[in-house]
């Protein structure tokens, strides 16, 4: 145990010996979320949408208030989505539903799941998987939220499924 203690005292003493003015160590600059947000939000109104999603989640990690946070991870999501990187996205989204679940965008965030598996079919001839997956996916948004806006909309795209 001393032997350990030792170490790290010496060790301490030559990383300080090392840099005589200079700490080892320097924090970066605080970073300014709403400028980091606008450029993503810049980026996303001209379809950069690779670009788009970095700069929000870099927002989102930046940003004190949770509200922002999470209107940040939604757009990355988004801009991932509209990139068609969908695992990416519903990765994204599911890490999303975890962190802020009180959310008030909690909603569209469920249904733009549903909408990235419904995408998915190809073929259902060939691979029935992805039609079972958005009508799982479907199934569970119009028990969770009969009575939204969105829940029309996956009606009919249920259906097209069956």
């Amino acid at each position: 145990m001393c032997s350990l203690f030792c170490q790290i005292k010496n060790f301490s003493h030559i990383l300080s010996s090392c840099s005589k003015d200079k700490p080892l160590y320097e924090p970066k600059a605080k970073v300014d979320p709403y400028t980091i947000y606008n450029e993503g939000f810049n980026a996303f109104k001209k379809n950069d949408f690779f670009f788009a999603s970095k700069k929000f989640s870099e927002a989102e990690l930046n940003f004190i208030s949770p509200e922002l946070s999470a209107k940040s991870a939604l757009m990355a999501s988004f801009s991932l989505y509209a990139i068609n990187f969908y695992n990416e996205a519903i990765d994204n989204l599911e890490r999303y539903i975890l962190q802020y679940p009180a959310d008030k965008n909690l909603i569209y965030a469920q249904y733009l799941i549903c909408i990235i598996y419904f995408e998915q079919i190809d073929d259902e001839k060939k691979d029935i998987e992805p039609a079972l997956k958005a009508k799982e996916k479907i199934l569970f948004f119009l028990e969770k939220y009969p009575n939204t806006d969105y829940a029309l909309d996956l009606k009919f795209k249920k259906d097209l499924i069956q």
